[in-house]
C-alpha cells in the first residue's frame, strides 16, 4: 500500500538567493554575508540553492529566469534578496551592482522589478511560494530624485505565497553592526528550529528584531498560504500505519505502509482487511491510495 498526500511535491525545494553589497555609491557591509549564511541554512534544510553575490542586472535577470524554469517542475520555491531596493510608482525594484541610475525614471530600466519573481511563481502554480526581501535600506539615489518613497511597497502575490519584508512598508532597515543585518541574523537563527510553522517562526524573528532595534524596525509579513509549511519538521512526525509503526519520507509526504493489518497474498495484492491511521500535515492534505 503506497500513500501519497497532496504535499508530495513539496519534498522538492528550490531557492534563489542574491546578496548585493559592492555598490560604488553606497556600499553595504552585510548583504553578501547575509546571502551566504541564508544559502547555507537553506541547503541544510533540503533546498537546492543557487547563490549569487554582487550580481549585475543581466545576472539577476537570468537567475530569475532560470529560477522560474526550476519552479515549473513543482515543489516549494523560495526567493531571498539582500541589498538596496526601492519603490517607484508603487513597484519594488531590486538594485543590481553597477546600476547607473541618475534619475527616478531610469530605475525601471536599470533595476530588477520584484514582480518578475512573482510572475514566475504565479506561472508555475505551485502550492507554496516564499519571498524574503531584506532590501528596505535607504535609497542610495534619493538626492537625485525629485520625490523618493521610503522603504518598499506591499505588493500583491500569487495565491499560496508568503511575503516577508525586513521592515514595515514605507520604513527602512539598518545594516547590522556584526556579520549579518539584524533581520537576516534573526532569521538564520530561527529558521533551523524543528517543528515550527514558518509563520510562527517569523513572529519569533519579528520579536528579536524589534528587541534589538528598540522597536525601530518591525519585520512585516503578508501571507496567502492555505496550509502549514515547516522549514524543518520535527522528528517523529511521519504517518503511523496500522501496526503502530511510523514511516517517514520527505516530511511525511510519501509513505509506504505494509502493516500486518493489510496482509498481502503471494501475488502481492491485498488479501485482508485492516485499519490504517493516517496523520497528514497540513491536516487538510488530501490522501490518494494506490494499491
Amino acid at each position: 500500500l503506497v500513500l501519497f498526500t497532496a504535499g508530495a511535491q513539496e519534498s522538492r525545494r528550490t531557492a534563489l538567493v542574491i546578496g548585493n553589497s559592492a555598490y560604488k555609491s553606497s556600499f553595504l557591509k552585510n548583504p553578501a554575508n547575509d546571502a551566504e549564511d541564508m544559502a547555507e541554512a537553506l541547503k541544510q534544510l533540503g533546498f537546492n540553492v543557487k547563490l549569487y553575490i554582487n550580481a549585475d542586472y543581466r545576472t539577476m535577470y537570468n537567475a530569475v529566469r532560470s529560477f522560474g524554469k526550476e519552479l515549473s517542475r513543482g515543489g516549494v520555491g523560495l526567493f531571498y534578496y539582500a541589498g538596496h531596493g526601492m519603490q517607484v510608482d508603487g513597484a519594488n525594484y531590486l538594485i543590481p551592482v553597477g546600476a547607473d541610475i541618475q534619475e527616478e525614471d531610469e530605475v525601471k530600466f536599470n533595476a530588477l522589478d520584484a514582480n518578475l519573481v512573482l510572475s514566475k511563481m504565479e506561472k508555475a502554480g505551485n502550492r507554496t511560494n516564499i519571498v524574503i526581501l531584506d532590501a528596505c535600506r535607504n535609497n542610495p539615489f534619493s538626492r537625485s530624485f525629485r520625490s523618493s518613497s521610503r522603504g518598499l511597497a506591499v505588493i500583491d502575490a500569487p495565491s499560496g505565497s508568503l511575503m516577508v519584508y525586513s521592515t514595515a512598508p514605507g520604513s527602512v532597515a539598518a545594516d547590522g553592526s556584526g556579520r549579518n543585518g539584524v533581520f537576516t541574523g534573526a532569521h538564520v537563527k530561527h529558521i533551523r528550529e524543528s517543528g515550527v510553522d514558518a509563520e510562527v517562526m517569523l513572529r519569533e524573528v519579528r520579536r528579536d528584531v524589534m528587541a534589538e532595534t528598540n522597536n525601530e524596525q518591525t519585520p512585516w509579513t503578508s501571507s496567502s498560504l492555505t496550509g502549514s509549511f515547516y522549514f524543518k519538521r520535527a522528528k517523529g512526525t511521519g504517518v503511523k500505519n496500522a501496526g503502530g509503526k511510523t514511516s517517514e519520507n520527505a516530511g511525511s509526504t510519501l509513505v509506504t505502509a505494509g502493516a500486518s493489518a493489510v496482509p498481502l497474498n503471494k501475488s502481492g495484492s491485498a488479501g485482508g482487511q485492516g485499519t490504517l491511521f493516517i496523520k497528514t500535515d497540513p491536516p487538510e492534505a488530501k490522501v490518494m491510495v494506490n494499491g
